[in-house]
This record gives C-alpha cells, structure tokens and sequence, in this order.
C-alpha cells in the first residue's frame, strides 16, 4: 500500500515506488502480554484474526528444538516494536516474533545458571514479568521464586492464577479466595513448583533475571502500592509488611471515601 501526504510529480512518484517507500503497519507489543492479547492485539491492527492467531501459537514447533516441553509459543513471542505490511500473514509474524526471542536472548540461553531448563527459565520470566514493575526488582523478585523453588515452597504468584482463570474462561478481573484453590496446573498456591510453562511474555530485562537472579534468602514479598516491592526472610516479617503497606493502605483508601 501507497500514500503520499505531499503533492508529486509523475517522476517522483515513480522515484518511490521504485524504492518501496511503503506503509507499514507498526506494532507494539509490550512486555508482559500474554498470547490472548497479543492475538487481539494484531486483530486489531488488521494482521489477521484472533482465531487465526491462537491457533498459530499453540503449536509450539517453532521451539521445539530449545524448548521441547513447550505445549505452545506462550513466553517465545517477544516483545518489541514490529512493523509489516499490511496483509502480512500471521504466520510470517508469529515466526518473526520467535525469530527475535532467538535474536535477543538466544545467546544467553547457554549461560543460564539456575539450573532449570530453557522452558524453566522462560516460565519464570514470564512470572518475574508479571510482577515487577521497576527494572532494578527483577532479579530480586526472580531470586525470590527460586529459594521458594529450592525449598520446595509454594510459589503463590497471583499471575499464575490468573492465566488459570484465563485458561478456564473465568477471567473477569478479580481473583477471590476461591480462585486460589481451583484446579489448574497453573495455579501455584495448589500445586507445586513452576507452572508447566510461562503465564506471559517476558522482556530481556526479566529473561535475563530469571536466568540469573540476585543472591538472596528472600521468600517472600509485598507491593509497597507505588510500584515497589518490601522484601522478606521470614513469613512473621511478612506479615508485618503486609499490615503495613497493604491492610492500613486500604483502610486508610477506605477511610478517604
């Protein structure tokens, strides 16, 4: 597709066309979505329908060869600025997408030191993503997960449960007690363990943590509600941390009203 914003000349026209001055559609896909959205996402900008997009990325073949436990491309799409013709298949997209996780991280996939697998680390990005919002918390937050993982604690990460409830179609923005106890293998206050595979679309920032996260004896951690986190050895210091800057937090937003 072609548009000029300014009035041409035959001759310059043809100047650019000849050098395929084109539109590109120009994408951004963010860290921490998941397919779903990324699907409603490139619908959106016209690059194929939904369908089309989940059905592609549930085949995990592109990554069979580093991630052979991948049951899909979640946590392979990786996010960056994309721009592409309009019409451009989803396939041609869904490969680039995969291209460029390979690209960005495909070298450090040999330096990985936790001792989990590629996929592993991949799931746990994908948590750690969901999670921090401030770059310098990431390896801290993935150190967290990992002395859980050592020993052999629950991992209780909300976003988990909250791609379980996406999985099961029961997503309306609000996890509840009961939620926490539903059966998923990717409800980590039930089960064991990392989920069987990542929740999102981890950026390099929180790929890189999980493969190598802070040295630590953290277990547990709070939102400080300003997008921060307080970070904690023990559950009775926890706990105080969650009187502090979450209980008397919402009293106080409650008192306000």
């Amino acid at each position: 597709m072609y548009e000029f914003a300014e009035e041409l000349t035959p001759l310059q026209v043809l100047d650019r066309l000849g050098r395929g001055e084109s539109i590109l559609v120009q994408v951004t896909v963010r860290e921490g979505l998941d397919r779903f959205a990324i699907a409603k996402l490139m619908s959106s900008e016209g690059l194929g329908t939904e369908k089309e997009w989940l059905e592609l990325t549930a085949d995990s073949t592109l990554v069979e060869d580093i991630a052979p436990e991948a049951a899909s491309l979640e946590g392979y799409l990786f996010p960056d600025t994309y721009r592409f013709s309009p019409g451009t298949a989803p396939r041609v997209i869904v490969e680039e997408m995969v291209k460029n996780f390979r690209r960005q991280f495909g070298e450090e996939l040999a330096y990985i030191r936790t001792g989990l697998s590629v996929h592993e680390t991949v799931t746990l990005a994908s948590i750690v993503e969901t999670e921090a919002q401030l770059q310098s918390e990431r390896p801290l937050i993935a150190s967290v997960y990992r002395n859980r993982l050592e020993k052999r604690m629950l991992l209780q990460a909300d976003p988990t449960v909250i791609y379980a409830m996406k999985l099961a179609g029961t997503w309306s923005g609000n996890i509840r007690k009961d939620d926490l106890r539903m059966s998923s293998p990717y409800n980590t206050y039930a089960r064991p363990g990392l989920p069987p595979g990542p929740i999102a679309n981890a950026g390099l920032a929180s790929l890189r943590a999980a493969a190598n996260p802070a040295s630590s004896e953290m277990l547990y951690f709070v939102s400080k509600n300003d997008g921060s986190h307080v970070f904690s050895r023990n559950l009775d210091e926890h706990n105080r941390n969650v009187a502090q800057w979450q209980k008397r937090y919402f009293r106080n937003a409650e008192g306000q009203r």
